[in-house]
């Protein structure tokens, strides 16, 4: 075909000549598109572009067509970016009736089943009843068994591109595509694109020898091409008698993820469907904001093989195709088709209308149910909020700092992946929050994948531990998909559905195991500094690194360069991610800040003035944008110039000068309020409330009237502000807080003397007795008018144990706690299990006295006359209450003062099951000492024996045992020492019990036997431990039945083969779940499931509450398991169970795949079973209308 000579830059007339619109996502698909034009255009006369709309546009005619070409911003990607394109397209162009998108795409070759798509072929989205060509695969919800289920849906094409579909399908059915054609023009007219070279292979095709299919288990080898992959598993396929593309019609894949492997290519394939041929990132964003039709050339198979070789060329086939589709489209036709605008707001309508049906059924059914129970797991786990500590940091953050850190080459090359770990380390006030910040805004930004972040905090104590990060993290991966929190659901169940709190090494398992199942993750962690558990922290860094390579998983963390994070980070990350700010970088930042805060100023200082303010603070910061902040703080303060010019000549030379000129200027009327206002928030386990701080204020503590005075509480609460200037800030959460303003303050003034713990303890432990002896009415009322009365009644005890050595505080606590209404108020708001009760405390004074370790008081009220061995509280006796505190000397105390030693309780049974729960071993022995029972009965453990052993103290376990405590004593929660020994993985106490005879066979407690426990809470060592000591494998009892259902239902795989290898009874009887096949299928272990298939488990074995394995699976959502268990014959029909039969259990559950399976399968769709009746009166209740409309297709009664 002679090459053609394009006419160009000519104008039409107007704006509403063009009403094709082609859009392409890349350069390289902008420029095959702009190949394929008959005739290129100036922009129109008239076009005025929306004040929105920021794309570039090339106008031109593609055969009777004027056609208007757009393509996304460089460098940007995505269905939001393409949605984005569009809309700013048709704002600006409402002339518009029809698009087309073309570009290039990962093909889902399947030449077994028909489709043999190649590299350069053509796929083309075409309705197929279900969909409009278009799926997005984002849109398919993960359900359990990782099967996905779809939750949206995107528009069809207009009609007349369906029309020209039929007619182009027809013509090549009878004729050659031009395609081929349109390329050699372009070729010949474009010489440059059919130039090839090392970087870019050009628009040609690429050669039979490069076009490889592997299988789906086949990884790409190392390399940048496929030479070095295993040829065995290259499949083979017929040879074609051309290079020309074929052309494909089916349904396109689309969505924000890049595929490029294999297995989650074929996953999703499968989950949409067989006439889904190929995938790309963009064409869902386009589908409800743009309708057109979709045209992709395949340069890829969507898996690890992947490579930019085939690019260009299959850019150009799509292209060729679109030109090829034009012509099939009269443009009187096209004249007549709704402009893309209008029939965009006709879907809206319907859209809404859908939604406003569904809203009540689908978003009551499954939404509001998984909202409430992820609040019970966020109760559960009471996570901390990192969300607060980021906006704080945004608010701080100035415009434009710190994006030099964004373009550092450390940074670029973790963001990129080439390096996985930084450590960013600076000295205190350099502004690394704020960085973190940065960074964490950048990454939110690019849409980076999933994201964890956490900021430890000196402010918070629920933020400065490792277990409050793992919480945190386990909530945030909770939140981001059901995937990952699968892990987090089972021990949530294993935990007693949230009764019992996990450990923090059961937190470190379900957070490794919830990121495992993400693979791409970034975490930033800052402030490690500031942290008060860091060995814990450091270790679990380290075992993340050591676990993580297989997976993408980014970690940048913060600190300043302490001596623990010196040693240990350089070696486990390399030097060379350890990167330490630069001064001149930040110090670039805080002189922009400077000079930002001095341009706000409302002060008529001179140009000299303003200038020597910048460069005596901006030069002389040395990097610490804190002590910049306070200097300015400090000047702004100033009443003149000469004010201003006497400070600039004695500014302090460091953060703890600073602090202190900044203490030195505090009022001295307002001095001892402000002081104690800092005392409260150095020394509280929790933030202070901006109302709380006002009742501090309120309090008057130093000089009389003594007491709160609600005339003292301030009028605008801001002022607290004015006590301690620059000292501290409010931070807004739920409440408002104050806090002190960086974690330099609080090291500055734990080092002045009047802010010593002990000194400090005294007017706090004051201030709260003071607060709460000069309020009143009820439990609400005190809470709503007296902010500050749960702090007090939670915190005075813990000040005054720590202030007993002052004559002052002794006095004033036996004075409240001998007051009969202060005592009763104080016990209503502190204990929440009393406060519907007007009676007097269950406990006596001395308890509570005992209970907080305050052994001066203690002291003062049994010389008064308490009774040592009143009863009453949780603990019981004020001698059980200090055992389990651990308060030694109050114990010796009180056994002096003739204690029952061996007084009994509900709760820890007597002091020496309480000691010995919380391993306070000297107590342990003074208590031996005065002849306790060491084999005295009850409370919650039952005896001392099985509290320590439960505990994991094998010393106490070992003196226990020497003083003849029986080993195999019954009671409590666990039965026996050895069971509670076992259920919490005490391996060494195990072995020291069974030495003593104790009996591995013993029933009773929460686990049956001692073997049950092990097994559930995966502690191979220990079953294989028992077994060896003769355990019975196939005893039964407990919550489980049987150890073989406790270890299937739990999803402990070699658990379950070590006890079939033992001898196990694979269709043994009993527990909730019947048998082990049950209780696996209804949790969705599948691999457990076919292991016990393997060893003869009984298929259609029956139980009351689930039926059948099948019917568990069902109602469970476990596709692969019900496909197994019929694979393996299954009952389709067996009836039983709570649901009477598998597919009520579905239809009523909403599992609409299983429900298809089970009909496929034979299942009886009017089978009578379950509380409503049938399988379609099940549908009906559970509100799925694809489900009720499956049934009746089915041959369903609806009389029924």
């Amino acid at each position: 075909m002679a090459p053609s000579t394009m006419a160009s830059q000519n104008a039409l007339d107007s704006p509403e000549s063009y009403v094709v619109a082609w859009i392409a996502a890349l350069p390289i698909e902008r420029a095959a598109a702009e190949a394929m034009l008959d005739e290129e255009h100036a922009a129109p006369a008239g076009f005025n572009r929306n004040q929105s709309d920021e794309n570039v546009y090339t106008w031109g005619r593609v055969g009777e067509h004027n056609v208007v070409i757009a393509s996304l911003a460089a460098g940007v990607y995505g269905t939001t970016s393409a949605a984005t394109t569009a809309s700013s397209l048709l704002a600006s162009l409402p002339s518009i009736r029809v698009g087309i998108f073309v570009g290039i795409g990962g093909g889902i070759p399947r030449p077994d089943k028909g489709h043999d798509v190649r590299l350069g072929d053509i796929v083309v989205s075409q309705p197929d009843g279900t969909t409009g060509g278009v799926c997005q695969y984002d849109l398919y919800k993960a359900k359990l068994g990782d099967k996905r289920e779809r939750k949206g849906f995107l528009g069809r094409p207009p009609i007349v591109l369906l029309n020209a579909l039929t007619k182009i399908q027809a013509v090549h059915e009878r004729k050659t595509p031009n395609v081929a054609a349109f390329l050699e023009n372009m070729l010949e007219r474009n010489p440059k694109m059919a130039k090839r070279s090392k970087q870019n292979p050009g628009y040609a095709h690429q050669g039979l020898d490069n076009d490889r299919l592997f299988k789906s288990s086949c990884d790409h080898a190392p390399g940048p091409d496929c030479r070095n992959c295993n040829s065995a598993d290259e499949i083979q396929r017929d040879p074609r008698d051309s290079t020309d593309p074929e052309i494909h019609y089916g349904t396109i894949a689309s969505g924000n993820t890049l595929v490029k492997d294999a297995a989650t290519r074929d996953r999703i394939a499968a989950d949409i469907g067989e006439n889904c041929l190929c995938f790309e990132m963009e064409a869902a964003g386009l589908m409800n904001h743009f309708p057109c039709l979709v045209i992709r050339g395949i340069c890829d198979y969507a898996d690890s093989h992947k490579n930019d070789r085939w690019q260009r060329y299959a850019a150009a086939t799509a292209a060729a195709y679109a030109k090829e589709l034009l012509a099939y489209i009269p443009t009187k036709e096209v004249q007549k088709t709704k402009k893309a605008s209008e029939v965009l707001q006709s879907i809206q309508q319907r859209i809404n209308e859908v939604q406003q049906t569904t809203a009540a059924t689908k978003a009551v059914a499954s939404s509001v149910l998984s909202d409430i129970h992820t609040e019970k797991i966020r109760r559960w786990l009471r996570p901390p909020d990192p969300s607060k500590n980021l906006n704080e940091a945004r608010k701080r953050r100035h415009e434009g700092t710190g994006t030099w850190l964004l373009e550092n080459p450390v940074f670029r090359e973790w963001h990129s992946g080439s390096h996985r770990y930084v450590w960013l380390n600076g000295l205190a006030g350099c502004g690394k929050t704020i960085l973190s910040a940065t960074v964490l805004d950048y990454l939110i930004t690019v849409h980076d994948g999933l994201l964890l972040f956490f900021f430890f905090d000196f402010s918070d104590a629920t933020k400065q531990t490792l277990d409050g990060m793992l919480r945190s993290f386990a909530f945030q991966l909770y939140l981001f998909g059901a995937v990952s929190g699968g892990p987090l659901d089972e021990s949530f169940q294993v935990h007693r559905d949230g009764h019992d709190q996990p450990t923090t090494k059961t937190l470190e398992e379900v957070v490794g195991k919830m990121l495992a199942a993400q693979k791409e993750c970034s975490i930033v962690i800052d402030a490690l500094d500031e942290s008060t558990t860091r060995t814990e922290l450091l270790l679990w860094i380290k075992d993340m690194v050591a676990n993580s390579e297989s997976s993408d998983i980014k970690l940048i963390c913060t600190s300043r360069p302490e001596l623990e994070f010196l040693d240990d980070l350089p070696p486990l990350i390399s030097p060379e991610n350890c990167l330490e700010l630069d001064k001149e970088p930040v110090n670039a930042d805080i002189r922009s800040y400077v000079a930002a805060q001095l341009s706000q100023w409302r002060k008529p200082l001179t140009q000299d003035l303003l200038e020597r303010i910048q460069k005596k603070v901006g030069d002389g910061a040395d990097g610490m944008f804190r002590w910049a902040f306070c200097q300015l703080d400090s000047l702004a303060r100033c009443r003149h110039e000469a004010a201003i010019e006497r400070a600039l000549d004695s500014l302090p030379q460091s953060l703890d000068e600073t602090y202190r000129d900044m203490i030195k200027c505090i009022p001295m009327e307002l001095k001892n309020d402000a002081v104690r206002l800092l005392q409260f928030l150095v020394h509280s386990e929790r933030p202070i409330t901006l109302a709380e701080a006002i009742e501090v204020i309120a309090t008057q503590i130093d000089e009389e009237p003594r007491g709160f005075d609600a005339k003292r509480r301030l009028f605008n609460e801001t002022d607290v502000l004015s006590y301690c200037p620059g000292l501290v800030t409010v931070v807004q959460a739920s409440d408002k807080e104050l806090h002190l303003a960086h974690f330099s303050v609080k090291e500055y003034l734990l080092g002045e003397s009047e802010f010593n713990i002990t000194t400090a303890s005294i007017p706090l432990t004051m201030t709260c007795l003071v607060y709460l002896t000069n309020i009143s009415g009820s439990y609400d009322e005190i809470t709503q008018r007296f902010p500050m009365s749960t702090y007090a009644a939670q915190s005075w005890t813990r000040h005054a144990s720590l202030a007993q050595a002052d004559a002052n505080i002794v006095q004033a606590t036996v004075r409240f706690l001998e007051e009969e209404v202060t005592l009763r108020r104080w016990t209503h708001i502190h204990e929440e299990y009393w406060r519907d009760d007007g009676g007097s405390p269950r406990a006596s004074r001395l308890y509570y006295a005992c209970l907080s370790g305050l052994i001066n008081t203690a002291r003062c009220l049994i010389v008064n006359g308490t009774d040592v061995n009143a009863q009453g509280g949780r603990y019981g006796t004020a001698l059980q209450a200090a055992s389990f505190g651990g308060y030694q000397e109050i114990i010796r105390f009180l056994l002096e003062k003739d204690a029952d030693v061996n007084a009994q309780n509900d709760v820890y049974g007597t002091a020496l099951q309480a000691a010995s729960l919380e391993g306070h071993q000297e107590i342990f022995q003074l208590l031996l000492e005065k002849d306790a029972d060491v084999n005295a009965q009850g409370g919650s453990y039952g005896t001392a024996l099985q509290a320590a052993s439960f505990g994991g103290y094998q010393a106490i376990v070992q003196l226990l045992l020497e003083k003849d405590a029986d080993v195999n004593a019954q009671g409590g929660i666990y039965s026996t020492a050895l069971q509670a020994a076992s259920a919490e993985g005490h391996q060494e106490i195990i072995q020291l019990l069974l030495e003593k005879g104790a009996d591995v066979n013993a029933q009773g407690g929460r686990y049956g036997t001692a073997l049950q426990a092990a097994s559930v809470e995966n502690h191979q060592e220990i079953v294989r431990l028992l077994l060896e000591n003769d355990a019975d494998v196939n005893a039964q009892g407990g919550r489980y039945g049987t150890t073989l259902q406790a270890a299937s239902l739990s999803g402990h795989h070699e658990i379950v083969q070590l006890l079939l290898e033992k001898g196990a009874d694979v269709n043994a009887q009993g527990g909730r779940y019947g048998t082990a096949l049950q209780a696996a299928s209804a949790n969705g272990h599948q691999e457990i499931v076919r292991l016990l298939l393997e060893n003869d488990a009984d298929v259609n074995a029956q139980n009351d509450v689930y039926g059948t394995a099948l019917q568990a699976a069902s109602a469970k959502g476990h596709q692969e398991i019900v496909q197994l268990l019929l694979e393996k014959g299954a009952d389709v029909n067996a009836q039983g169970g709570e649901y009477g039969t598998a597919l009520y259990a579905a239809s009523l559950r909403r599992r609409l795949e299983i429900v298809q399976l089970l009909l496929e399968k034979g299942a009886d769709v009017n089978a009578q079973g379950g509380e409503f009746g049938t399988a379609l009166q099940g549908a009906l209740i559970g509100g799925c209308q694809e489900i009720v409309e499956l049934l009746l297709e089915n041959g369903a009664d609806a009389n029924v």
